[in-house]
């Protein structure tokens, strides 16, 4: 995949807008978890030490709808900012420009028009800021068609900064359709849909594919298994049989929960772990036991590429959060292994248990992004920065 470069030469006098992913947690005004601001500071940098001109950054926080909502302000993020770029930044309540060299909007999704990529909006940043370039650096959000990510895309020239270089370098060996030796696949969460795609890729490269969480549930229905009164998705059983199916047809391993954590609800302190043919009735499943946790445990040990996307339980929960806690000590040990990790709640593991991103290979910043990627799917941020469209 070959992208235009960002260069000293782009940068120099220039007027820049930088599309960062900035939809980071917030409690009480203040930011909790820092790492999109931290992995977007060195393209930043780049651009300030290289001369450019102004620096006019757009990002988003949650999903205020096309409605100004105050507690999604990005207004809340300055003082991080400000602390890891070492730079004074001034905030932009729309997108009038200020006079300060960096510049922070306020929350893109605010205006209807940016989830629809309407024409007048990008018309309206561009006639604005009037930038001379546009730097893509928020990987969260390659996936998504909208204003503020490639609206200025016929109108200056585009390049992707350094945090989505870094994202696609980890990720593209394994978009590979042949089989990729060693490759087990961790997975967990609760939607299905998001991660049909990215299943079916693996189920024909990977050699195994381990998984837990609501997901498994649906698997295991369509296996024939009983779960009780468990959370599973009905409407994707027969895609789950498929995928079972493609993995079969392929020779990849499809590994689900020989033993589950089941209680009458969240709240519930007693918990039991019980072979999977054993849960009924009003059983729920919230955990995989220690069993699973010992077979997925020596697949991964004798992996020699490990991506793992989304919890094997309810981590919120104490009483539930041991099987994914177990998962992730066994990656950490894997230091010979090469380890990506991605997705939101994934984000949220490492940060409940004090693990640093330095412990893996890759920790993506993207969730959706990143599964999308890894199943071959085009992603509109990444197709305007291509090489081919210099010039255009």
């Amino acid at each position: 995949m070959k992208l235009q470069k960002l260069t000293p030469e782009a940068v120099d006098g220039k007027v820049v807008v930088v599309r960062t992913d900035y939809n980071v947690p917030l409690k009480n005004g203040v930011v909790v978890e820092t790492t999109r601001i931290e992995e977007s500071i060195p393209t930043l940098k780049f651009l300030l030490e290289n001369g450019a001109k102004k620096i006019h950054i757009l990002t988003h926080v949650g999903r205020p709808g096309g409605e100004v909502v105050p507690e999604l302000s990005t207004k809340q993020i300055l003082p991080s900012l400000e602390k890891f770029l070492g730079a004074a930044v001034e905030f932009r309540p729309d997108y009038s420009s200020g006079t300060e060299r960096v510049q922070l909007h306020e929350n893109c999704r605010f205006y209807p028009g940016e989830k629809k990529n309407d024409p007048l909006l990008a018309e309206e940043i561009f006639k604005n800021l009037h930038p001379d370039i546009f730097v893509l650096d928020g990987f969260g959000v390659a996936h998504r068609g909208q204003a503020s990510v490639i609206g200025l895309a016929d109108k200056v020239p585009c390049y992707p900064g350094f945090l989505l270089e870094k994202e696609i370098e980890a990720l593209s060996p394994f978009l590979s359709q042949e089989k990729i030796p060693g490759l087990t696949i961790l997975t967990g969460g609760v939607k299905m849909e998001t991660k049909i795609p990215v299943l079916m890729h693996f189920a024909r490269t990977a050699e195994n594919i381990l998984i837990g969480g609501a997901l498994a549930n649906t698997f295991q229905v369509a296996k024939g298994f009983g779960i009780g009164a468990s959370l599973y998705e009905e409407e994707f059983v027969e895609t789950a049989r498929e995928v079972l199916a493609e993995a079969e047809k392929h020779r990849t391993g499809v590994h689900l929960p020989i033993d589950v954590v089941c209680a009458d609800d969240l709240e519930s302190t007693e918990a039991i772990d019980v072979p999977l043919e054993d849960v009924s009735g009003d059983m729920k499943i919230f955990d995989i036991g220690p069993h699973t946790v010992a077979s997925f445990s020596e697949i991964l040990m004798h992996s020699r590429n490990i991506i793992w996307n989304g919890p094997l339980g309810v981590i919120e929960k104490k009483p539930f959060a041991q099987g994914t806690y177990r998962m992730l000590e066994v990656i950490r040990k894997c230091k010979s292994t090469k380890t990506i990790l991605g997705g939101g709640d994934t984000l949220k593991a490492l940060k409940k248990w004090n693990v640093a991103p330095s412990e893996f290979s890759h920790v993506s910043t993207g969730g959706g992004a990143m599964l999308e990627f890894l199943a071959g799917d085009t992603l509109p941020g990444i197709e305007i920065l291509k090489s081919e469209r210099a010039g255009k």
